[in-house]
């Protein structure tokens, strides 16, 4: 199994991923840059980096590359899971934010205008007002590639407004 630590960054070459392949993924800054695209678009602060997010992330990331079973490990994280070579990290984060084509700016959980939160509740989770960390890991196995962030504090909480 490939792995590839945000906390620390994808360019480590010990892991064994080729350059050209670390290059092609993107980086910390990039899954950063991308998340605080979408807050600035609704006016929201930028989140920073968290490492022991990041640390938490890719084990998770590390387990569900092994296992192929894409699920959550707790509240206030984002997954996606591509075929392997497919998406750039960025790309893979994009995913979530295509979610706002759908989102609403309600109470939670009616944030969605196809009446289920669990349609934007990515994108939610990047642009809820209170979280203020994030931290990635990617993991990549058996020909797919997965990306897991965990976001502090957690966002999509009963009863609040997401921004």
């Amino acid at each position: 199994m490939k792995t590839l630590s945000l906390a620390i960054a994808f360019c480590i070459l010990s892991l064994g991923v080729p350059a050209q392949a670390q290059e092609d993924l993107g980086t910390p800054a990039d899954v950063l840059a991308a998340h605080n695209a979408y807050r600035a678009s609704v006016g929201l602060p930028p989140l920073r980096w968290s490492g022991p997010l990041a640390v938490q992330a890719q084990q998770w990331a590390d387990h569900l590359a092994e296992t192929g079973v894409l699920q959550h490990s707790g509240s206030g994280q984002n997954l996606a899971m591509a075929e392997d070579g497919t998406q750039t990290v960025t790309q893979l984060v994009d995913l979530w934010g295509r979610e706002q084509a759908d989102f609403t700016d309600g109470i939670f959980p009616s944030i969605s205008t196809t009446g289920n939160w669990m349609d934007v509740g990515h994108y939610s989770q990047m642009v809820w007002r209170a979280t203020t960390a994030v931290g990635c890991g990617f993991a990549e196995n058996y020909g797919r590639e997965v990306l897991v962030c965990d976001y502090s504090p957690v966002g999509n909480v009963m009863g609040e407004r997401a921004y």
